[in-house]
């Protein structure tokens, strides 16, 4: 974090770390860490700590963790300032008005004033719906099937058709015409304002804490555009929002996301019981929301139309989860119908007894159904086309698994279509990595004296080791030292992971939570122990260094080179010898 920022460790020794765990997790306490099953991947035994005086969560399973910053993040899916706001309410801490994500010229103030706007005019829009200018609109939503239940948990509405209501009522509210701009809903035209949105049925589109971040609205009647968004404001950009994604939080902890095309859907999957439905906003899906997906699960379902258009969105969204190595899969429906018209006639039984197809499984039919395989023409097409389709996966023994239906369906033989898929997937040959599996395998292999290093950390921190054991010098692995250098400068160890990336802050926090139940007397000699390997282990590399080059030496510069050596062996013997005292 920014030096700058001092509110941000003032916020954080305003919080305590066990009572925001404990509105998620149910702990039990044991000492000064409390326990729980972690929340971040599914076990039976509770191997996740919150420790009160470090002020740091860390699970012992999956090696996730962090401070309550980051525990807030990865519940709530929040970037850093939003989870900052949140603790902030809820000690009433009072954040600077500026922050690096708001835009020049824009602060905290003004963003809250149009999230309060976008609410105003969206329960405007709810009440409008039920008074007689939103007749054509409630009429439209009921032959959707969609039932009043429905209506009032998403907050749908209807805008009037008179081309100023919603900026005359919002002036009365006390909105400005400046706030009314920024929040999107109004244009201007001759030097007069004008809604922007009329004669349509509204769709408030909801952040996972509960903002109205902007609206999509369907034309009643002929009118274009059919489907018309908020335009980018500075709360809302249609690349990066997903719509449902505030359901998807009030249903719980899903494991997967079923990716839709439109409002309806979501709302008619919802409405019959189907969870884990979101859409994009009228675009095309964006990195920035595949992105967001895998923030949110590891396997998604895509849904889409069953027309042309449909099946070309399939496509492109396959390759971009597969770009994020995010497990994708199809649904398809029958005859051609949309997920809202499937659910609706066949129910949430049949919905979820959908089978969901692998992306290649999926692309192979697609590419069968193109062709003709009752010409010899046809099965050489799709021969070439399959191969191509197996050739990106990864996996051998899934490119393997594919070969008796090809060779079926095309009449060619193994070694043929073995020969024309080769050895070359489109992407990268090596599996996708897990950075915590990674970084488990490296630490049991780690060298004594790193493991070492870290032990003297923890010590450090938990106020067990002497001050002048400490020297940042003495650190080898890079992390380590860094972590040194800011508990010497009198870091807290909590504050210490807001410096660090996800992955350095995971390893950094399972330092911390270490767990040593000895003496202050003991700890004080298992420190000693740890600098003996440390600086045992710089001797000799020192050392070695030496060695290396006294072969090339001559005259004077050799005898420097032995001089040397013979010190540095006399230091690591003492050291050894315990007849070094650790004061230089």
């Amino acid at each position: 974090m920014a030096s700058g920022n001092d509110w941000i460790d003032r916020l954080r020794e305003s919080v305590d770390i066990v009572d925001v765990v404990g509105d998620y997790v149910s702990l039990k306490p044991k000492g000064h860490r409390h326990w729980a099953c972690c929340p971040f991947h599914n076990e039976k035994t509770p191997s996740f700590s919150v420790d009160s005086r470090t002020q740091m969560f860390y699970c012992f399973g999956c090696h996730k963790g962090g401070n309550v910053y980051t525990f807030v993040m990865e519940m709530e899916h929040m970037e850093f300032m939003d989870a900052a706001r949140l603790l902030a309410e809820r000690v009433n801490f009072e954040i600077p008005k500026l922050s690096r994500r708001d835009e020049p010229g824009v602060n905290a103030e003004q963003r809250q004033r149009v999230y309060e706007c976008n609410r105003a005019a969206a329960l405007y829009y709810h009440q409008l719906l039920y008074s007689p200018e939103g007749a054509p609109a409630l009429s439209y939503l009921h032959r959707r099937g969609l039932d009043d239940q429905t209506i009032r948990r998403f907050g749908l509405g209807a805008t009037p058709q008179q081309g100023d209501a919603l900026t005359r009522e919002l002036r009365a509210q006390g909105f400005t015409d400046d706030e009314l701009r920024m929040a999107g809903l109004v244009g201007e035209r001759d030097g007069r304002l004008y809604d922007q949105f009329r004669n349509r049925a509204m769709f408030p589109i909801v952040s996972p804490q509960g903002r109205v971040l902007g609206f999509g609205g369907r034309v009643m009647g002929d009118g274009q555009p059919k489907y018309l968004n908020t335009s980018d404001t500075v709360v809302f950009n249609k690349r990066r929002e997903l719509y449902g994604l505030n359901m998807v939080k009030k249903q719980g902890k899903v494991q997967r996301l079923i990716l839709v095309e439109g409002y309806m859907d979501v709302v008619s999957l919802v409405q019959k019981g189907v969870s884990g439905v979101v859409a994009t906003l009228g675009t095309a899906l964006t990195p920035e929301q595949t992105a967001l997906i895998k923030r949110y699960v590891p396997q998604v379902y895509v849904a889409y139309d069953g027309d042309g258009a449909g099946q070309n969105a399939i496509a492109r969204a396959l390759d971009m989860f597969e770009e994020q190595e995010l497990d994708a899969r199809v649904l398809r429906f029958p005859d051609g119908r949309d997920p809202d018209e499937f659910v609706r006639e066949f129910g949430r039984e049949a919905f979820e007894r959908l089978e969901p197809m692998q992306p290649t499984a999926w692309r192979l039919d697609r590419i069968e159904q193109s062709v003709d395989l009752s010409t010899q023409e046809g099965r050489t097409s799709y021969a070439i086309e399959a191969a191509k389709c197996i050739a990106r996966l990864k996996n051998p023994v899934e490119r393997e698994s594919y070969l008796p239906a090809l060779m079926i369906k095309t009449g060619f033989s193994r070694e043929a279509l073995i020969e024309q898929i080769g050895v070359r997937p489109a992407r990268n040959d090596a599996p996708p990595r897990d950075h915590r599996a990674s970084r488990i395998a490296h630490d049991q292999f780690e060298p004594e004296h790193v493991k070492a290093e870290k032990l003297l950390l923890m010590l450090y921190a938990q106020g067990l080791c002497p001050a002048r054991l400490m020297r940042e010098d003495d650190f080898s692995d890079e992390l380590n030292r860094k972590i040194a250098k800011w508990l010497i400068g009198g870091k807290s160890p909590s504050a210490i992971l807001d410096e660090l990336d996800a992955d350095q802050r995971d390893r950094a926090a399972g330092i911390f939570q270490q767990a040593v139940p000895i003496s202050p007397e003991l700890a004080g000699q298992m420190a000693a122990d740890c600098v003996e390997k440390i600086r045992v282990k710089r001797l000799e590399e020192q050392i070695d260094g030496i060695k290396s080059r006294l072969g090339d030496a001559q005259g004077e510069a050799r005898g420097e080179l032995l001089a040397h050596l013979t010190r540095l062996t006399r230091e690591k013997t003492m050291i050894r010898s315990g007849r070094k005292e650790w004061t230089d």
